[in-house]
Formats: structure tokens, C-alpha cells, sequence
């Protein structure tokens, strides 16, 4: 495995939870037992179309030739999964959402690994 392979991973993931979040928001929502006030589902909204962002930048990441620029998108996938494990961690030991939420840790904590493995541990698999 490289990190044009964890990318296509990235990109199949992305893009399901990230239509989920901007085009089902209520049901995103509900899924997790989640409020659905007018709030929520703007925040969800948002949140989809930033997964979706992301999904376009590993789209290209894919593609692109540089090593360099593949490890650049690479470590902000970083950023933006360990924020999202950190954060979901959070919500999940608080008792504010439901046993569906520990697919996120999984998610996000799985694709972290997999981002600071090919960053830190083995960049010439970039």
C-alpha cells in the first residue's frame, strides 16, 4: 500500500459521509441520535461540504506526479483526522451520542495511522 491507495480510501469515505452530511442532514443527524434543531443541521451541512472539499482534494492528490505535494495533502488529511478523532473521542465519552458514533473513532483513528505512517514512518512510500 501507498498513499495514492489510502487517498482512493479517503476519497470513497469522503465522499459517502460527505453527500450524507449536505444532502440528509436530518438523517445524518438522527443517525447518530443527534439533535435535529435549525443549528444542527446547518453545522451538518457545513461539515458535509468541507468532507466533500476534501474528497475533491484527494481526488487530484491521487493524480498528482510530486511526492511532495502528495505528503503536503497528505499531512492536512492529518490535521483535519486527528482533529476529528480528538473530537469525536470527545462526543462519544461524553454520552452525547449514540453506539454508531464509535464508527468515527474508527474512521478517523484509522486513517490518522494511516496518514502519520506515510508522512513520518515510511515517506518513501508517498
Amino acid at each position: 500500500m501507498n498513499l495514492r491507495h489510502l487517498f482512493t480510501v479517503n476519497l470513497f469515505t469522503a465522499i459517502f459521509f460527505g453527500l450524507m452530511c449536505a444532502l440528509f442532514p436530518f438523517w445524518a443527524a438522527s443517525l447518530y441520535g443527534l439533535e435535529t434543531n435549525p443549528a444542527a443541521i446547518w453545522t451538518t451541512r457545513l461539515v458535509g461540504g468541507s468532507i466533500l472539499g476534501y474528497a475533491t482534494l484527494v481526488w487530484y492528490g491521487r493524480k498528482v506526479q510530486s511526492s511532495d505535494t502528495r505528503r503536503a495533502i497528505g499531512l492536512a488529511l492529518l490535521v483535519q483526522d486527528v482533529i476529528g478523532l480528538l473530537a469525536s473521542i470527545e462526543i462519544q465519552f461524553g454520552g452525547q451520542i449514540n453506539a454508531l458514533g464509535w464508527s468515527n473513532l474508527l474512521i478517523y483513528g484509522l486513517l490518522s495511522l494511516g496518514y502519520a505512517y506515510f508522512i513520518f514512518l515510511c515517506p518513501q512510500a508517498s
